[in-house]
């Protein structure tokens, strides 16, 4: 079961988004306050803190953001490759989901380990 079955289950909230080629979506240092799944376009992920330019590209139905789910401030920047179809969901819905079915605990942390392992390869 992925992010958006759940979604659709209506067992977690979310607010579809879109936004065009460029559209930042959130800056790193700023507050965790949401967390979005990519549903269809691309997104780049980048770390301005080491100094590099270079950039990983977030699949469909990922939940962008998911790494600092225990941190205060997104750890990298987040923008659009093209026109992008997002759902932006609360950081207290997903974290109340997580608390109440383990499925979707696994699921996140699949995730949480694919981000953590590509933004950290890109970016030494």
């Amino acid at each position: 079961m992925s992010v958006r079955d759940f979604i659709k289950r209506g067992m977690i909230e979310g607010e579809s988004e879109t936004l065009d080629r460029g559209s930042c979506i959130f800056r790193q240092g700023e507050e965790v306050s949401f967390f979005y799944l990519v549903t269809q376009g691309r997104v780049a992920l980048t770390d301005y803190t080491t100094g590099k330019d270079e950039q990983a590209v977030a699949p469909p139905d990922y939940l962008l953001g998911i790494t600092d789910l225990l941190h205060d401030t997104y750890s990298f920047t987040a923008y659009t490759l093209e026109h992008t179809e997002l759902i932006r969901i609360k950081r207290e819905a997903i974290k109340k989901a997580l608390h109440e079915n383990p499925m979707l605990r696994l699921y996140l942390l699949k995730m949480m380990s694919w981000e953590a392992s590509l933004t950290n390869t890109a970016f030494e």
